[in-house]
């Protein structure tokens, strides 16, 4: 049997991986020649007309969005295909799109990773702005292409979600400074977004914790600008650190600590630590707000594959079951998407 199955491995690798999965690649192939056709021709109009015309770059964005929920569709998550039958188509489509994806700006960042992640703060800055920018003529169209996937929209949506959640807890609170925490803030936008409200800015007090310097700095920097440094502690930390005690931060008691991209990079047993972290942060009828990527994410294959932006996706029960086996010991007391429906947000309250 052993030489069987050694026969076999070398039938299978003797056999064109074309040949193999025809069936699965071909549709994908199709599709993403159509698409790299309409680029040229679009590529060709601009040369005569000295841009894309914007029924040519919507045209393109629909495109691109058909072929991303193809993607998913067939080599997805739940396609049913092994992890490296996936993996092996995925790198076939991200290498006959790797020139086009070079020719943009914010996905080209978000695959070369120059901060070691692919959702550093720049990253989060660009899909908060939605500017389509790049190289020449596609670059900026096919950038738009990225920005507008339904991942990147529940990011911009997930902004005024959080936006709606301080500025509740500001408006509805007790006398007193409302103090929340950031875990892992990035740009920080949803706190600029509060604090740029005088009558809010008032009664809140915001701790931004970020293990990259050049996030914090660029918080600070706008917020100097802005005046607003007096409503913010910035705290550079390693949250892995933090979260199993070897390094403290003396923090008062926090009403609200949320983090909104960071458990989707961990293991449940780090995610663990981290509530039962925010945990001893809280006051008593404090809440933890935590956001994760759901697996009915259209956008998953195409972040995986070509921007290789991998992130662990997480479903209700999921969280209920890490919530409940953490110091909070019960299950969410609250479960929201923002509109895009991909970004699941989970909060419990401390008892």
């Amino acid at each position: 049997r052993q030489r069987v199955s050694a026969l076999t491995q070398e039938l299978r690798r003797a056999v064109p991986p074309e040949d193999r999965y025809a069936d699965i690649w071909k549709p994908l192939e199709e599709a993403l020649e159509e698409l790299k056709t309409s680029l040229a021709q679009a590529e060709t109009e601009a040369v005569k007309k000295g841009e894309v015309s914007a029924a040519a770059a919507a045209a393109i964005e629909q495109q691109f969005g058909r072929f991303a929920v193809l993607m998913n569709d067939r080599i997805g998550e739940r396609s049913g295909l092994d992890e490296h039958v996936r993996e092996e188509l995925g790198g076939r489509v991200r290498q006959q799109f790797l020139p086009y994806l070079l020719l943009t700006s914010s996905a080209e960042r978000m695959f070369v990773k120059p901060r070691g992640y692919a959702g550093d703060f720049m990253c989060i800055k660009d899909i908060y702005e939605n500017r389509g920018q790049g190289k020449g003529h596609l670059g900026p169209v096919i950038d738009r292409c990225f920005l507008n996937l339904p991942g990147a929209k529940a990011v911009r949506n997930r902004r005024g979600l959080l936006v709606e959640e301080i500025r509740r807890m500001c408006q509805t609170a007790g006398a007193g400074v409302v103090r929340v925490t950031s875990l892992a803030c990035g740009p920080a936008e949803e706190a600029f977004d509060i604090l740029t409200e005088p009558a809010l800015a008032s009664r809140l007090h915001a701790t931004l914790i970020d293990i990259d310097e050049q996030a914090l700095s660029f918080v600070r920097e706008r917020a100097v600008q802005r005046g607003l440094l007096e409503h913010l502690t910035l705290a550079q930390a390693n949250l892995i650190y933090l979260a199993v005690g070897r390094h403290r931060l003396e923090l008062p008691p926090q009403d609200l600590v949320y983090s909104v991209g960071l458990i989707d990079y961990f293991n449940d047993g780090f995610v663990l630590k981290l509530m039962d972290y925010a945990h001893a942060l809280l006051r008593p009828g404090g809440r933890l707000i935590l956001g994760n990527f759901h697996p009915v994410n259209p956008s998953r294959a195409m972040m995986e594959h070509v921007l290789e932006w991998k992130l662990i996706h997480r479903t209700e029960e999921d969280l209920h079951r890490l919530f409940a086996a953490s110091q909070f010991g019960r299950p969410c007391t609250k479960l929201q998407f923002e509109a895009e429906g991909v970004n699941l947000f989970a909060e419990c309250v401390k008892a």
